[in-house]
């Protein structure tokens, strides 16, 4: 197996960043990506619990999600597969969660600042938990993190690329297969202050680029951060603009990551701890896994943990 990092100077927590044109106001704590327009179009964020918990049991249900095909008509029903799902009286105890492996053999993971770090092994006390682990647990063998501070769909900052110059240089360099679309967060924010460019116009220049390859794009939530920019409810729209696009491009997968995301995870409101990265990077590889799955054998049942 093969990780490829690129890092470009990632920006402090709490940073201020001038952005381009319209957006040049918004301090930008950089961050992940996306949300939803409203209450009725999402499912509820996630309320506390314990990590242990949430990968014992909303983990395990993504493990056991049925297989999904490329076609457009299942992205809907896909988007909800992948919210956890309340057991129903009389469930066993004993919750199936096989040894999902995907078909994707090399991911390109796009990310901003939520995304620096992921890989980096002075970050986890368990190599297990870096992202490239987590992906070559369901047989990715060549990992591309492609992640900098303060980076958005759009905007520049300080003369650094943003998300469509990154996945134009990766596939100049002859980048294939697999891509997990990290982003959304800033682009939020941006939207949010004032950006003309509006969520739907952004995912479709990310998707345009795209086209032909398998792209899983989780949905992201903050948690009171202190910038009303980059509050839940700007990520909430962002997310409903992701349901939209997938309807419209049939190689998209959307996992909604933020159904799942505890506010204990949050060392800002935006950034996550370490324990939150581990159960983040554990999560999008079984996402990646649900959503391309390789022909495997039924799942096997597993009691408790």
């Amino acid at each position: 197996m093969t990780t490829e990092t690129i890092l470009r100077r990632p920006r402090p927590a709490r940073r201020r960043a001038r952005r381009t044109a319209a957006v040049r106001t918004a301090a930008l704590l950089a961050g992940l990506t996306v949300a939803a327009s409203s209450a009725a179009a999402l499912p509820a964020r996630a309320s506390a619990a314990p990590a242990d918990e949430l990968m014992g049991v909303a983990g395990q249900i993504l493990q056991a999600l049925p297989e999904t095909s490329n076609s457009s008509a299942d992205l809907p029903s896909l988007f909800t597969l992948l919210i956890p799902q309340v057991p129903q009286p009389g469930t066993p105890r004993s919750l199936p969660t096989g040894d999902r492996t995907t078909s994707c053999t090399e991911v390109t993971h796009i990310g901003d600042s939520t995304s620096v770090g992921i890989d980096d092994p002075a970050k986890f006390t368990d190599p297990a938990d870096r992202l490239s682990s987590q992906y070559q647990r369901v047989g990715v063998k060549n990992t591309v993190l492609d992640a900098a501070g303060g980076r958005s769909i759009v905007e520049t900052v300080n003369g650094e690329p943003n998300a469509v110059q990154v996945i134009q240089s990766q596939l100049a360099k002859g980048r294939t297969g697999c891509w997990v679309i990290a982003m959304g967060v800033n682009d939020a924010a941006d939207i949010a202050v004032g950006s003309t460019v509006d969520a739907d116009q952004r995912i479709d220049r990310v998707m345009n680029l795209l086209k032909g390859q398998q792209v899983l794009w989780p949905t992201v939530a903050t948690a009171a951060p202190s910038n009303p920019a980059y509050a839940d409810t700007h990520m909430r729209e962002f997310d409903a603009a992701l349901t939209r696009a997938a309807a419209r491009y049939p190689n998209l997968r959307i996992y909604d990551f933020a159904a799942e995301a505890q506010p204990s995870w949050y060392v800002d409101g935006i950034h996550y701890n370490a324990d939150g990265l581990a159960q983040r990077n554990r999560l999008f590889a079984t996402a990646l896994a649900t959503a391309f799955p390789a022909a495997a054998a039924p799942p096997k049942a597993l009691t408790g943990r």
